[in-house]
């Protein structure tokens, strides 16, 4: 696991409930950003993006 995102989880168990979800989506949208997201789900993206550009390119 990302050590960011452990030490993220270890400081929200002192949060309220509202706190933690906020704190943990942006944990997540920063792991996103930096492209560190797990391997299986950039490639199911790929697959996602040819997708729509073979549906685009078959409208032609």
């Amino acid at each position: 696991m990302n050590l960011h995102l452990e030490e993220t989880l270890r400081r929200n168990l002192r949060k309220t409930p509202d706190e933690r979800i906020e704190t943990l989506m942006a944990a997540l949208r920063d792991v996103e950003a930096r492209g560190q997201w797990p391997q299986v789900d950039r490639k199911a993206k790929e697959q996602r993006i040819l997708c729509s550009i073979r549906e685009r390119l078959s409208r032609r």
